[in-house]
C-alpha cells in the first residue's frame, strides 16, 4: 500500500472516529439541556456558560502550545528524531506548569474584583466565585498536561483520542445525572466537568507511554530550542486562539454587561445547537493538520491543495443538511427541546447558524495552513471578524437585543470568511470559479431538499404537536422528509454533481442483494 494510500486511510479512520464522537456529543449534549434547566434556574445556566467565556482566556496560552505540540511531533516522527519530542514534551509540560500555576495564584485575589466588574447579579456572587475557582483549577490542570493527547495526536492516533474523550463523556453524564439526584445543583455540572477531564488526563498519559515506548518527560530534556518553537509558532497560534475566543465570547459578554444574566442564558440556548454543530465538521477538518504538515514536509504541493479542495467540498456536504434543517425549523426545535416561550433563541438560532454555514467553508484551509506552519493566514481574516464584531456588537444589541447580536456575530463571521477564501484559493492556486463550482451546489441541492419540509411543517404544525412528545415525532418526520428528498436530488443530479473519482467509488461499493441491479445503473455512465 503506498503513503497516499495509508495517508487516505488514517485521515478517513480519524475522521469517523471524531463523527462518531461528535454525534454522540452532539446527542448527549440536547438531552442535557432541558435536563439540567429542570435542575437549576435560567441565571445559574447562564453562569456556567459565563465561566467558560471567561476562563477560556485564563486558557489562552495553551491554544498556542497544543498545537506546536501537534505539528512539531509530527515533524520530528516523520524524521526519526525520538529525542526530540521528549525535548518538546517534557519543555511544553514544564512550562506551562509554570505559567499555569502563576496565572492561577494571580487569578484568585483578583476573582473578588473581577466578579462585579462582568455584571453578575450580587445573589450570585458566592456561587459564581466557587465555580469559577472549580473551573480554573480544572482549567489549568487540563492545560498544563495536554501536551500526551496533543503528542498522540501528531502522530495521528486522533481515533483513539476521539475513544478516551467518548468514554469519558460517558462517565460525565451518568455522574451529572446521579450529582443532581443528590441536590448538588449548578455544581453538579463542576464536579462532573472535573472528574471527566481527569479521567482524560490520565488516560492519555498512559497511552502516550504505549504509543511511544521511549516517552520520558525529565528536566534533563529541557532545550532552549523547544521552548522557542512554543514561543515563535506557539506565540503565533496564541494570537489566533486570542482572536477565536474574542470572536466567540464578544457577543455573550456585551449581552451579560448590557442585558444581565437572564438574557445571556437565552442567548446561549439559542447559540448551543448551531456550536455544537460546527464541533463535527471541525474536528474532521482538525485531522487535516498532520496530514498537511507530512505533505508540505513531503513536497507534495499537489496533494496538498487536491486534499484542500476535496476536504471543503466534503465538509460542506457533511454540514449542508443539519444546518439547513436547524434553519427552517428552529422555533419547533425550541420548542420540542426546552419548551413552548423560547421564541427569541429560535431566532438568534437561525442567525446563528446561517453564520457559522458559511464560516465553516474555511475549515479545511485554516487546517491546512496551520499544518504549513502559515497561521499568518487565518489570523488576518480572524481579525477582521473580531475588529468587527467588537465594533457591530453593541451598537447592535443597543437597536435590536439578542437579535442584534446574532447578526453581528453572521455579519464578522461572513466578512472574514470570504475574505480568508480568495487568499487561501490564491494560495493553492486554485480558480475561484472552480472553487465554487465544486463546494457551493451540494449547499444549495441539500437546502432546496428542506423547503417541502418546510412548507408541511406550516400547515401541521399548529394542531399536530400538542405535546412535545408529538412535536418530536413530527420533527423527526420532517427530518427523514429531508433527507429522502436530500438523497432523490444527489442522485437525480449525480453525473453534473459528482466527480468521476468520487462516481468511481461509489461503484465499487456493493449494496444489498436485490439492489446490485439498480446501483449499478446508477453509477454507469450516462
Amino acid at each position: 500500500m503506498n503513503d497516499k494510500e495509508n495517508l487516505a486511510r488514517t485521515v478517513s479512520r480519524n475522521s469517523l472516529f471524531t463523527i462518531i464522537y461528535n454525534v454522540w456529543y452532539l446527542g448527549s449534549r440536547l438531552v442535557l439541556t432541558p435536563l439540567i434547566l429542570s435542575y437549576i434556574t435560567i441565571e445559574e445556566y447562564g453562569l456556567w456558560a459565563y465561566c467558560f467565556v471567561v476562563l477560556s482566556y485564563l486558557a489562552l496560552t495553551a491554544f498556542g502550545f497544543n498545537n506546536t505540540y501537534i505539528r512539531y511531533a509530527a515533524d520530528y516522527r516523520s524524521r526519526g528524531e525520538d529525542h526530540k519530542v521528549n525535548q518538546l514534551l517534557s519543555t511544553g509540560i514544564v512550562s506551562m506548569l509554570g505559567v499555569g500555576l502563576l496565572l492561577f495564584l494571580l487569578f484568585l485575589p483578583a476573582l473578588p474584583f473581577l466578579i462585579p466588574a462582568l455584571g453578575i447579579d450580587p445573589e450570585l456572587n458566592q456561587t459564581a466565585h466557587r465555580l469559577f475557582v472549580g473551573t480554573a483549577a480544572i482549567f489549568v490542570l487540563n492545560f498544563s498536561l495536554a501536551g500526551y493527547q496533543c503528542v498522540l495526536e501528531g502522530e495521528q492516533k486522533i481515533a483513539l483520542v476521539r475513544k478516551i474523550h467518548l468514554v469519558a463523556s460517558v462517565v460525565e453524564l451518568i455522574l451529572l445525572l446521579l450529582f443532581f439526584r443528590m441536590g448538588m445543583g449548578v455544581f453538579s455540572l463542576l464536579w462532573a466537568y472535573g472528574i471527566r477531564f481527569g479521567l482524560i488526563i490520565l488516560s492519555t498519559i498512559v497511552f502516550a507511554h504505549r504509543v511511544f515506548p521511549f516517552l520520558s518527560v525529565r528536566f534533563r530534556h529541557l532545550r532552549l530550542e523547544a521552548l522557542k518553537a512554543f514561543g515563535n509558532f506557539g506565540g503565533k497560534m496564541s494570537l489566533l486562539g486570542l482572536l477565536s475566543l474574542l470572536i466567540n465570547s464578544v457577543d455573550r459578554i456585551f449581552i451579560t454587561r448590557m442585558l444581565h444574566l437572564g438574557p445571556a442564558g437565552l442567548y446561549e440556548i439559542g447559540r448551543k445547537l448551531p456550536n455544537i454543530g460546527m464541533m463535527l465538521p471541525s474536528a474532521v477538518a482538525g485531522t487535516l493538520m498532520p496530514a498537511a504538515s507530512h505533505l508540505e514536509g513531503s513536497g507534495l504541493h499537489r496533494k496538498l491543495r487536491g486534499m484542500y479542495l476535496r476536504a471543503t467540498r466534503y465538509i460542506m456536504l457533511l454540514s449542508a443538511l443539519p444546518y439547513a434543517f436547524l434553519i427552517f425549523f428552529a422555533p419547533q426545535i425550541i420548542e420540542v427541546w426546552v419548551g413552548p416561550g423560547y421564541e427569541g433563541p429560535a431566532r438568534v438560532m437561525q442567525i446563528l447558524a446561517l453564520g457559522t454555514l458559511i464560516n465553516l467553508f474555511t475549515g479545511s484551509g485554516t487546517a491546512c495552513v496551520r499544518g504549513m506552519g502559515l497561521p499568518g493566514y487565518e489570523i488576518r481574516y480572524m481579525a477582521i471578524s473580531a475588529a468587527m464584531l467588537l465594533a457591530l456588537t453593541p451598537v447592535f444589541i443597543h437597536l435590536a437585543g439578542l437579535e442584534g447580536a446574532a447578526w453581528s456575530y453572521t455579519l464578522a463571521q461572513a466578512t472574514g470568511s470570504i475574505y480568508f477564501l480568495f487568499v487561501a484559493n490564491r494560495l493553492f492556486e486554485i480558480p475561484w470559479k472552480t472553487f465554487m463550482s465544486q463546494t457551493v451546489p451540494p449547499v444549495l441541492i441539500l437546502f432546496a431538499a428542506g423547503i417541502p419540509g418546510l412548507f408541511l411543517c406550516q400547515n401541521i404544525w399548529a394542531y399536530g404537536a400538542s405535546s412535545r412528545w408529538s412535536g418530536l415525532f413530527l420533527l423527526a418526520l420532517f427530518g427523514c422528509v429531508h433527507l429522502l428528498l436530500a438523497v432523490l436530488l444527489l442522485l437525480l443530479a449525480r453525473h453534473r454533481l459528482l466527480t468521476p473519482e468520487e462516481k468511481a467509488r461509489l461503484a465499487e461499493i456493493t449494496p444489498p442483494k436485490p439492489m446490485i441491479p439498480l446501483w449499478s445503473r446508477l453509477w454507469s455512465p450516462p
